[in-house]
Protein backbone atom coordinates (compact mmCIF):
# COMPACT_ATOMS: atom_id res chain seq x y z
CA UNK A 1 0.00 0.00 0.00
CA UNK A 2 2.89 2.34 0.73
CA UNK A 3 4.45 1.79 -2.66
CA UNK A 4 0.72 2.72 -4.21
CA UNK A 5 0.66 5.77 -2.17
CA UNK A 6 3.90 6.83 -2.93
CA UNK A 7 3.59 6.21 -6.93
CA UNK A 8 0.36 8.69 -6.82
CA UNK A 9 2.06 11.07 -4.99
CA UNK A 10 5.69 10.95 -7.34
CA UNK A 11 2.65 11.49 -10.27
CA UNK A 12 0.95 14.49 -8.78
CA UNK A 13 4.64 16.34 -8.15
CA UNK A 14 6.05 15.30 -11.71
CA UNK A 15 3.21 16.48 -13.29
CA UNK A 16 3.51 20.27 -12.25
CA UNK A 17 5.45 23.21 -14.00
CA UNK A 18 8.77 22.23 -15.65
CA UNK A 19 9.72 23.42 -19.37
CA UNK A 20 8.15 21.97 -22.08
CA UNK A 21 5.35 22.24 -25.12
CA UNK A 22 3.43 19.38 -25.02
CA UNK A 23 -0.42 20.34 -24.03
CA UNK A 24 -2.85 19.35 -26.61
CA UNK A 25 -0.30 16.90 -28.16
CA UNK A 26 -2.03 13.25 -28.64
CA UNK A 27 0.57 9.78 -28.48
CA UNK A 28 0.32 6.71 -29.52
CA UNK A 29 2.67 3.42 -28.91
CA UNK A 30 2.98 0.18 -28.82
CA UNK A 31 4.80 -2.71 -26.20
CA UNK A 32 5.61 -5.86 -25.85
CA UNK A 33 5.47 -6.77 -22.32
CA UNK A 34 6.62 -9.72 -20.78
CA UNK A 35 4.23 -11.03 -17.86
CA UNK A 36 4.89 -11.66 -14.48
CA UNK A 37 1.82 -14.25 -12.71
CA UNK A 38 2.71 -14.89 -9.20
CA UNK A 39 0.44 -16.82 -6.87
CA UNK A 40 0.19 -17.66 -3.28
CA UNK A 41 1.47 -21.63 -2.72
CA UNK A 42 4.58 -20.24 -5.31
CA UNK A 43 2.48 -20.58 -8.23
CA UNK A 44 4.15 -18.70 -11.22
CA UNK A 45 3.73 -18.10 -15.41
CA UNK A 46 5.42 -15.60 -17.45
CA UNK A 47 3.18 -15.30 -20.52
CA UNK A 48 3.73 -11.99 -23.21
CA UNK A 49 1.31 -9.97 -24.73
CA UNK A 50 1.09 -6.55 -27.02
CA UNK A 51 0.06 -3.25 -25.25
CA UNK A 52 -1.62 -0.97 -27.55
CA UNK A 53 -1.20 2.74 -25.97
CA UNK A 54 -3.39 6.11 -26.98
CA UNK A 55 -3.10 9.19 -24.64
CA UNK A 56 -3.01 13.15 -24.28
CA UNK A 57 -1.56 15.80 -22.47
CA UNK A 58 -3.98 18.11 -20.87
CA UNK A 59 -0.84 20.27 -19.45
CA UNK A 60 2.59 20.14 -20.68
CA UNK A 61 3.48 17.33 -17.82
CA UNK A 62 0.31 15.46 -17.19
CA UNK A 63 -1.43 13.05 -19.31
CA UNK A 64 -4.54 10.63 -19.64
CA UNK A 65 -3.70 7.51 -21.11
CA UNK A 66 -6.20 4.29 -22.19
CA UNK A 67 -4.59 0.80 -22.34
CA UNK A 68 -5.49 -1.94 -24.51
CA UNK A 69 -3.11 -5.29 -23.76
CA UNK A 70 -3.67 -8.56 -26.12
CA UNK A 71 -1.93 -12.33 -24.73
CA UNK A 72 0.82 -13.44 -27.64
CA UNK A 73 2.24 -16.31 -26.40
CA UNK A 74 1.61 -18.11 -23.09
CA UNK A 75 3.51 -19.75 -20.73
CA UNK A 76 4.36 -23.18 -18.30
CA UNK A 77 2.82 -23.11 -14.94
CA UNK A 78 4.85 -23.97 -12.01
CA UNK A 79 3.93 -24.58 -8.40
CA UNK A 80 6.99 -24.65 -6.46
CA UNK A 81 9.11 -24.62 -8.96
CA UNK A 82 7.74 -27.67 -10.54
CA UNK A 83 6.42 -27.86 -14.41
CA UNK A 84 1.72 -28.15 -13.37
CA UNK A 85 1.58 -29.93 -16.43
CA UNK A 86 -0.65 -26.12 -17.57
CA UNK A 87 -0.37 -23.26 -19.26
CA UNK A 88 -1.77 -19.79 -18.64
CA UNK A 89 -2.21 -16.55 -21.15
CA UNK A 90 -3.22 -13.48 -20.69
CA UNK A 91 -6.63 -13.12 -23.42
CA UNK A 92 -6.63 -9.04 -23.11
CA UNK A 93 -6.10 -6.33 -20.65
CA UNK A 94 -7.84 -2.54 -20.78
CA UNK A 95 -6.55 0.18 -18.81
CA UNK A 96 -7.34 3.43 -18.19
CA UNK A 97 -4.34 6.16 -16.18
CA UNK A 98 -3.29 9.61 -14.90
CA UNK A 99 0.19 9.76 -16.05
CA UNK A 100 2.87 12.53 -14.88
CA UNK A 101 5.59 12.88 -16.88
CA UNK A 102 8.87 14.74 -16.11
CA UNK A 103 11.96 15.71 -18.55
CA UNK A 104 15.51 14.65 -17.44
CA UNK A 105 16.87 16.40 -20.61
CA UNK A 106 15.87 17.13 -23.97
CA UNK A 107 15.67 13.35 -24.82
CA UNK A 108 14.93 11.40 -22.03
CA UNK A 109 11.68 11.82 -19.55
CA UNK A 110 10.77 9.60 -17.04
CA UNK A 111 6.53 8.72 -15.71
CA UNK A 112 4.63 7.35 -12.87
CA UNK A 113 1.17 6.30 -13.79
CA UNK A 114 -1.74 5.06 -11.77
CA UNK A 115 -5.39 4.34 -12.70
CA UNK A 116 -7.18 1.32 -13.43
CA UNK A 117 -6.99 -2.00 -15.26
CA UNK A 118 -9.17 -4.93 -16.14
CA UNK A 119 -7.26 -8.17 -17.06
CA UNK A 120 -8.59 -11.82 -18.22
CA UNK A 121 -6.16 -15.19 -18.58
CA UNK A 122 -7.25 -18.16 -19.37
CA UNK A 123 -5.60 -21.31 -17.78
CA UNK A 124 -5.26 -24.51 -20.03
CA UNK A 125 -5.05 -28.31 -18.29
CA UNK A 126 -5.37 -31.52 -19.41
CA UNK A 127 -8.40 -31.37 -17.88
CA UNK A 128 -9.91 -28.48 -19.96
CA UNK A 129 -9.58 -24.77 -20.12
CA UNK A 130 -11.11 -22.07 -17.84
CA UNK A 131 -11.07 -18.16 -18.18
CA UNK A 132 -11.55 -15.43 -15.31
CA UNK A 133 -11.23 -11.77 -15.23
CA UNK A 134 -10.46 -9.21 -12.94
CA UNK A 135 -9.84 -5.49 -12.25
CA UNK A 136 -8.54 -3.17 -9.91
CA UNK A 137 -6.33 -0.58 -8.98
CA UNK A 138 -2.91 -0.45 -11.01
CA UNK A 139 0.52 1.76 -11.22
CA UNK A 140 4.09 1.71 -12.97
CA UNK A 141 6.93 3.72 -13.56
CA UNK A 142 8.79 4.05 -16.80
CA UNK A 143 11.22 5.92 -19.17
CA UNK A 144 11.41 7.14 -22.55
CA UNK A 145 14.25 8.76 -25.02
CA UNK A 146 13.21 10.13 -27.94
CA UNK A 147 14.59 8.94 -31.07
CA UNK A 148 15.60 10.56 -34.29
CA UNK A 149 13.12 13.50 -33.81
CA UNK A 150 11.36 14.89 -30.94
CA UNK A 151 7.84 12.87 -31.91
CA UNK A 152 9.27 9.34 -31.63
CA UNK A 153 10.50 8.08 -28.75
CA UNK A 154 11.56 4.37 -27.13
CA UNK A 155 9.82 3.25 -23.57
CA UNK A 156 10.61 1.17 -21.27
CA UNK A 157 8.45 0.33 -17.83
CA UNK A 158 7.53 -1.57 -15.22
CA UNK A 159 3.85 -2.01 -14.34
CA UNK A 160 1.92 -3.55 -11.80
CA UNK A 161 -1.30 -4.33 -13.22
CA UNK A 162 -2.97 -6.25 -10.46
CA UNK A 163 -2.12 -6.87 -6.77
CA UNK A 164 -4.28 -9.12 -4.72
CA UNK A 165 -4.28 -10.46 -1.46
CA UNK A 166 -3.51 -13.86 -3.29
CA UNK A 167 -1.61 -12.98 -6.14
CA UNK A 168 -0.12 -10.60 -8.62
CA UNK A 169 0.52 -9.26 -12.33
CA UNK A 170 3.14 -7.90 -12.89
CA UNK A 171 5.26 -6.85 -16.20
CA UNK A 172 8.46 -5.25 -17.47
CA UNK A 173 7.56 -3.84 -21.41
CA UNK A 174 9.99 -2.06 -23.93
CA UNK A 175 7.89 -0.39 -27.03
CA UNK A 176 7.54 2.41 -29.01
CA UNK A 177 5.89 5.79 -28.92
CA UNK A 178 4.65 8.40 -31.53
CA UNK A 179 3.00 11.74 -30.54
CA UNK A 180 1.33 13.63 -33.36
Amino acid sequence: MTAKIGVLLLAGLISGPVLADNTGTTYAGLQYAKVSYEADYDIEADPTMVVGRLGHYLTDYFSVEGRVGLGLSDDDVTVDGHDANATAEIDHLIGAYAVGHLPVTQYVSIYALAGFAQIEGTLDTPYGSESDDDSGFSFGVGGEVNFFSPRFSGTLEYMSYLDKSDYEVSAISAGVSYQF
